[in-house]
């Protein structure tokens, strides 16, 4: 104790408390670099750690795979023959898939959603198994980019040929085609857990294969494994996909990557692929799924192998990693629950987790907290009472700006185009200046409502490290310039007569008022106070949801064309049930509008301290 009183004493003689105060805001930036810089050091050497196999029962590539040339001819005739049913309905399709199935003993069922069309899927029974767990190929018709996946047909029967002939399965295997990898399969999973009769157990893992092409040839495998709302397959898949695919001679690709940059392994490619996950992360079911996406939420883990190019590896070498996938799966007793659910990876062999990168989210939340803090204490308003009327009207605009928040998410979800959406946005932005000299609101209310603006902003987004880090970084990057937005007052504070400021205010006005006074002659302060509304402006119109959002997209990922993300995030939550929309409108929305709202021109009051009113 007498240590503490020490400290304490100190601290007060130093003046640390009014020089923090003061310092609030630079705090709060310095909270937000930190998490930039932290983040950015991740690809040096000494702070990622190179994968492993956490589950030693898996011994991926430990026995040898038989999917080779001699299945090459069988895997050409399929082929042959899915050729020509492209132009054909879903219905011909499956019926055609489903008779091949059928011949080796593979109990057969089509899914039928009136909206995304029937999915062929055929339950081959584990000889070895007791029927109650699974692993599921997944082949959509046509893939994220709705081209024809012919090889992935063409594979996923090829493979299911051979499954039914080897009597070392204990789990049941199941394929399943689908006419995309988007809705369509999404609404099989969900079936497969709530209506289907035609079951093959609890589904321990999910591959879906994407080979496009109608050669044999092909240079170098994708590997895809973001999953919706935040969630990731276990590690252990990934690096078991990851392993065998090196092992058969062939390149990873993460996230896109061309393949004249998968041999570099220095610090700046590890940096994009870092901050292309981040992005892929956050953006995952709004951007076009692969088809790994469709499994989550059931604990199913997942991953997409997609085959690109045109170089030496043939097509059974790709049919070999499935097989090789699967029966590392079967050796398991257990789910996956040894490895990491949440990492970045930065090559296919190297990553980070969780506590190396959750410090980047972190520092931004507490940086929305600082700047929530600096508005309430940081000006002459510190002295009012908790229950006072600003503090209340400010909790009710809150309230309001939720509502209407709302209700823009309903009225956009099937009623209005994004289009529109846009018009409004960036019109609202210029309220402020169009209603200039027309519309004040009190000092006291301009702060209050920047202060519950950043500290419900910070609990939204410490409520997402844990459950969507990506995008938790993602909105508080975006939404940070918000901080810089100031309160505008018409006219200068005057002293009161009686009654006086509170002692723990902080005044960052002139105190002089001889030069206060020349400011006023020169009209100088008239101009600061409108380049500071144009600089409200440019903020408030960079750091709205849906136009902020709207050029990310533009700006760093080639997917997205116009107005094209806001129809893809109303799309992704109808489809898919992915978050990312009612995020950006329900946590991010209302406080733009609490910041639109205070960045009206104010007028000063005069408050009277706590002792006075007492």
């Amino acid at each position: 104790m007498a240590l503490l009183e020490k400290l304490h004493r100190r601290v007060v003689d130093m003046g640390l408390v009014p020089r923090v105060i003061t310092l609030l805001p630079v705090i709060s930036t310095l909270c937000a670099l930190f998490g930039f810089i932290s983040i950015a050091i991740l690809p040096m050497d000494g702070q990622y750690r190179r994968t492993y196999i956490s589950e030693n029962a898996l011994m991926p590539s430990q026995a040898y795979s038989y999917f080779r040339e001699t299945e090459w001819n069988i895997l050409r005739g399929y082929r042959s023959q899915i050729e020509e049913t492209v132009n054909m309905t879903s219905t011909e399709r499956n019926n055609l898939m489903g008779s091949w199935l059928q011949e080796f003993g593979t109990k057969t069922a089509i899914y039928e959603n009136e909206e995304y069309g029937e999915t062929l899927y055929g339950v081959m029974h584990a000889p070895r198994g007791d029927g109650t767990e699974a692993m599921v190929l997944a082949i959509p018709w046509f893939n994220s980019e709705k081209e024809f996946n012919v090889g992935g047909a063409s594979l996923g029967v090829s493979l299911a040929r051979f499954f039914s002939r080897w009597p070392v399965w204990s789990k049941n295997i199941i394929v399943v085609f689908s006419e995309n990898p988007h809705a369509a399969l999404r609404s099989w999973v969900e079936a497969y857990h709530t209506s289907l009769d035609l079951t093959g157990g609890s589904i321990e893992a999910a591959v879906v294969l994407d080979y496009s092409s109608e050669e044999d040839f092909f240079e170098y495998v994708e590997v895809s494994y973001d999953g919706l709302n935040g969630e990731l397959p276990n590690l252990d898949l990934v690096n078991v996909a990851i392993s065998i695919i090196e092992h058969e001679g062939m390149k990873v690709s993460l996230h896109g990557l061309p393949y004249d940059q998968l041999g570099d392994n220095d610090f700046f490619s590890r940096l994009k692929i870092l901050c292309l996950g981040i992005r892929d992360w956050a953006l995952s079911g709004v951007k076009n799924p692969h088809g790994n996406e469709a499994f989550s939420g059931w604990r199913i883990q997942s991953v997409t192998l997609k085959a690109h190019g045109n170089g030496g590896h043939d097509i059974t070498t790709f049919g070999r990693i499935p097989e090789a996938m699967f029966r590392s799966i079967n050796n398991l007793l257990e789910k996956f629950h040894q490895s990491f659910f949440f990492y970045l990876l930065l090559a296919p062999r190297q990553f980070v987790s969780i506590s190396s990168y959750l410090p980047s989210a972190v520092a931004l939340s507490v940086a929305f907290a600082m700047s929530s803090l600096n508005a309430f204490i940081n000006n002459d308003y510190a002295s009012i009472s908790l229950f006072s009327e600003y503090n209340l009207v400010a909790v009710l605009v809150w309230f309001i700006s939720m509502v209407l928040s709302f209700v823009i998410s309903q009225l956009f979800l099937s009623v209005l185009p994004a289009g529109l959406l846009m018009t409004i946005s960036l019109a609202i932005c210029f309220l402020p200046i169009a209603l200039s000299g027309k519309v004040h609101i009190s000092e006291p209310l301009s702060y209050r409502l920047k202060n519950v603006a950043f500290l419900y902003f910070s609990l939204v987004s410490t409520s997402l490290l844990m459950i969507n880090f990506a995008m938790a970084l993602l909105i508080g990057t975006l939404a940070f310039p918000m901080t810089f937005i100031k309160t505008i007052a018409v006219e200068r504070p005057s002293e009161p007569e009686t009654g006086t400021r509170s002692n723990i205010s902080i005044k960052t006005e002139p105190k002089d008022e001889m030069q206060l006074n020349e400011h006023y002659k020169e009209g100088t302060l008239e101009k600061s106070q409108q380049r500071q509304k144009l600089k409200n402006l440019l903020l408030l119109i960079l750091t709205n949801p849906f136009i902020s959002i709207t050029v990310f997209g533009l700006l760093f990922d080639d997917e997205f064309q116009g107005f094209d993300i806001i129809n893809k995030l109303v799309s992704a939550w109808i489809d898919l049930k992915c978050w990312s929309w009612f995020i950006l409108c329900l946590g991010w929305l209302p406080c733009w509008l609490l910041i639109l709202a205070s960045s009206f021109e104010s007028t000063s009051v005069v408050v009277k301290s706590k002792e006075k009113q007492s």
